[in-house]
């Protein structure tokens, strides 16, 4: 009986918590992290005020959950598209992949860049997920691309795709999000800067 009870506790804790970052990235997004207030958040959240403290620290606390949950989806599930032949296909479908990911969640994406341009602190605890390794999938589809002999075995994946995150971030949010380019000109991007990175590393023809 005494488990039951602690198993709902642990239940209904999570399930305010959920509320509670839904809540916070709402109205930081509409007001923005500095004017946003805690008592507006427990509101849209329908959840006691003093429970964001308790659970998450206050304001810079849910920052750090929601940009900690963001980083963790990211690293989560398969990607949408087929494997393709040739490595050049591989970082184009790529690119897209994370476009659509950036757009879908552009609201927590204009967050987090804007409180890392200001905020050395938050930028210095971001670093704690930047570990310069690439994002599983990735390094899989690059795998098989060697395996079929289509890219040279002494390729470095992570430098690879540390080239592929950059012109992503690039692209997507100055590109796409801040200037609202459209889908063509970041199309034609795509293609060049998938070329590009395919023909600067050791590949096979």
């Amino acid at each position: 009986m005494i488990a039951v009870k602690k198993a709902g506790i642990v239940k209904d804790r999570a399930a305010t918590e959920a509320r509670i970052l839904n809540a916070a990235r709402a109205v930081f997004a509409r007001r923005g992290y500095d004017a946003a207030g805690l008592r507006e958040i427990a509101e849209v959240a329908e959840a006691n005020l003093s429970l964001i403290s308790r659970y998450f620290g206050g304001k810079e606390g849910l920052l750090t959950a929601l940009t900690e949950q963001f980083v963790a989806s990211r690293r989560e599930g398969k990607l949408s598209y087929p494997p393709q032949d040739t490595l050049e296909d591989e970082i184009y479908r790529y690119l897209h992949e994370k476009l659509r990911d950036d757009l879908k969640d552009e609201d927590i994406v204009r967050l987090i860049v804007s409180r890392a341009a200001i905020d050395v602190e938050f930028r210095e605890k971001g670093r704690v997920h930047s570990d310069g390794l690439a994002d599983e999938n990735f390094r899989i589809r690059v795998r098989r691309l060697q395996d079929n002999g289509k890219v040279s075995p002494d390729i470095n994946i992570d430098l690879l795709f540390a080239g592929v995150m950059h012109v992503s971030f690039s692209v997507n949010f100055f590109g796409a999000i801040v200037a609202g380019r459209p889908d063509t000109e970041i199309d034609a991007l795509f293609h060049g800067f998938a070329a590009a990175l395919a023909q600067g590393f050791p590949v096979r023809h």
